[in-house]
Parts: structure tokens; sequence; C-alpha cells
């Protein structure tokens, strides 16, 4: 896929995510987890921008998305070292999971089209893909896109913590109360 394609994909798969961490009160995780995985959803297409690897090659892997996790576990490691233990194993474990996550969001958006991933090479060369529509398709990768952020936005919705309603009975309680003083 394109960009708009792998952009959509994990947009779509970390509302899931972002869902479960705002129905919790994590409100800046939830956001800042997704916006980490929207900065790392293209790393793996940067193969095709270095001359020795092969697209589609050792970085669409799932040896790359836990060597992708540990990098970011290394770019938090400085911000961690002066808390307390139990609070530094969570965040490298959340940073591992945001590196990783966004890896897999990019090979699965990568299935879908006939060139598919091999993500165990070189373990077993076994190519998976689902062959569902080409990489090239703009309105697949625009699509896929509109679906994510529809889905992010439906998350959002669903999970924000707000300010608490009332519930429908107060709530036609007071409008009669109301209309009744009104009258007299």
């Amino acid at each position: 896929m394109f960009p708009p394609g792998h952009y959509g994909m994990a947009l779509a798969l970390y509302a899931v995510v972002g869902y479960a961490l705002l129905r919790r009160g994590y409100v800046r995780d939830a956001l800042s987890g997704g916006g980490i995985v929207l900065a790392y959803a293209m790393f793996p297409d940067l193969d095709g921008r270095v001359d020795f690897l092969v697209h589609r090659g050792v970085t669409h892997t799932l040896w790359f998305a836990a060597g992708v996790g540990l990098f970011c576990v290394l770019v938090v490691s400085t911000t961690l070292q002066d808390r307390p233990r139990r609070e530094a194993i969570r965040g490298a474990l959340w940073a591992f999971f945001l590196g990783s996550f966004a890896v897999v969001a990019h090979l699965l958006a990568d299935v879908i089209n006939p060139w598919g991933v091999m993500p165990v090479y070189p373990v077993s060369p076994v190519l998976y893909s689902l062959d569902l529509v080409r990489a090239t398709n703009d309105a697949a990768n625009y699509a896929m896109l509109a679906g994510g952020v529809a889905v992010a936005i439906a998350a959002w919705l669903a999970g924000r913590p707000g300010r608490p309603r009332r519930s429908l009975a107060r709530r036609l309680y007071r409008r009669l109360r109301d209309r009744a003083t009104v009258a007299e």
C-alpha cells in the first residue's frame, strides 16, 4: 500500500488500543501513542531508500517489528532511568509495544495486496497475501485512510471521558418542572 493506506490501517488498528486507554482515563497516553504509531507506520518502507535492501524483504518481517520495538525502548531509555523500577518497566514495555505495533500494522496493510509479505523470513519463505487490491490503487488507499479516520473518531467519541450526563429520567423531570414554573 501507499502511505494513505498504511496510515488508515494504523489508525483503525490502534483505535482499539486507544479506546481501551480512553475508557480508563489515559487520554494523554492514548493520543501520544496514536501519534507514535502514525509516525512509525511507514518505517518498513525505508528499504526503498537504502540500496542494499530489497523492498518487502527484511524490513517487512516480525523480526524487524521486534527490532523497531527495541529501538523505541532505546529512544526512551534515558527518560526512564530516574523513574521507579516498576514505572520504568511499564514505560519500556509501552515503547516496545508502540514501535512493534506500528510495523505489524504496516505488514497487515501490505498483506491485502498481491505482493504480500513474508513475515518470518528467513525461517520460512511463505508469502502471505490476500490479493484483494493492488498497492497502487489510489481509491483503495484513500478508502483505507478514510476508514481508519472514521474508526479512530468513533473510538475517540465512544471512549473519551466527558462530563457524565444526567440520566434521561432526571432530564425529563427537570424539563417538566421548568415548564410548570413558566406556565404559572
